[in-house]
């Protein structure tokens, strides 16, 4: 029997994801009234709020929903925000631990870890939630058949995941049963590459790649589009997409002690540059609002201009 605070707790959250990732249909009509559908559900954010501090801001991956929802997978757990990071809820389910977080066509959060063994055994597992995060299931994969690596879909789509060596599976059923191949990936059926080994790396699941001489390109269907050329950074920490520009945080690994820098580009050129402080930030996410966030083990941030806000 659940609490009656527990209850409220399961009750906001359910709300909050349907209100965001409903469509219907995509008339005007209809966007309108989604639109104060999700401002109703904004308005009776919950009255518990917490500001973490300490090791609980340790943030694993951070999924932008709509609107002002966030979700940030943690240690053990994860928080919501509806209003932008100004106020998080934490949900602390303290029986699954992940890496990548998501929400498919149907509205199930996934989340999903994998290791591709050193000295160990290699592993994925992923975990399910059909009720918004009050319940949780978990199916374990053996990776000599089926390596689930990460996800290679975007939220609100049929769930895709890309494999350690390259392949693009989608699932067909909701519980991550049955799986049909979709594509490989030429690039990285070999093994994903390991972004602390010097040498070209790819990101966002082989979506970008960059070479030891500082270039960036872009995968446009079978061919490699340069994007822009730094020549002060020989490493990247990680690469995104928003609004029309290509974010990238790099670092010179020949140098140290060496600062990060986190560089916006367009149209081929280097357009802004914030030089990080020492802790690293290795992760960026863009959100339908054509917002920038950075998160890592301290927290979040939120790109405003040449600033980096904190809010998490």
């Amino acid at each position: 029997m659940l609490s009656f605070q527990a209850f409220r707790q399961y009750r906001f959250l359910m709300l909050v994801i349907l209100s965001c990732l409903s469509s219907s249909c995509n008339t005007e009509s209809s966007q309108t009234e989604k639109s104060k559908k999700a401002d109703a559900v904004l308005d009776s954010k919950p009255k518990l709020v917490h500001k973490p501090t300490g090791p609980d801001k340790n943030v694993l991956d951070l999924l932008p929903l709509a609107g002002d929802t966030l979700i940030a997978a943690k240690f053990g757990g994860y928080a919501l925000t509806t209003d932008a990071g100004k106020h998080w809820q934490e949900y602390d389910p303290k029986h699954w631990f992940i890496k990548y977080l998501t929400i498919d066509e149907h509205h199930v959060l996934w989340g999903l870890d994998s290791w591709p063994g050193i000295h160990e055994a290699s592993y994925s597992r992923m975990v399910y939630s059909q009720d918004f995060g009050k319940t949780w299931k978990q199916r374990e994969y053996d990776t000599s058949t089926f390596f689930p690596y990460e996800f290679y879909s975007l939220p609100g789509q049929a769930l895709q995941i890309l494999t350690f060596r390259g392949k693009v599976y989608q699932m067909q059923d909701r519980e991550g049963k049955q799986w049909r191949l979709v594509k490989s990936i030429a690039e990285i059926e070999n093994g994903l590459a390991d972004d602390t080994i010097p040498g070209d790396a790819y990101f966002s699941a082989a979506r970008f790649k960059f070479l030891e001489t500082g270039q960036l390109l872009s995968k446009r269907k079978t061919k490699w589009i340069p994007i822009v050329t730094v020549n002060f950074i020989n490493q990247l920490d990680d690469v995104c997409a928003c609004a029309g520009s290509t974010y990238l945080i790099g670092y010179n690994r020949t140098i140290s002690p060496t600062p990060h820098y986190l560089l916006r580009a367009s149209k081929g050129k280097i357009r802004d540059t914030i030089i990080l402080p020492k802790e690293e930030y290795q992760n960026l996410r863009c959100d339908k609002k054509g917002r920038l966030w950075l998160y890592n083990f301290r927290g979040i941030w939120q790109k405003s201009g040449n600033k980096l806000l904190k809010r998490y």
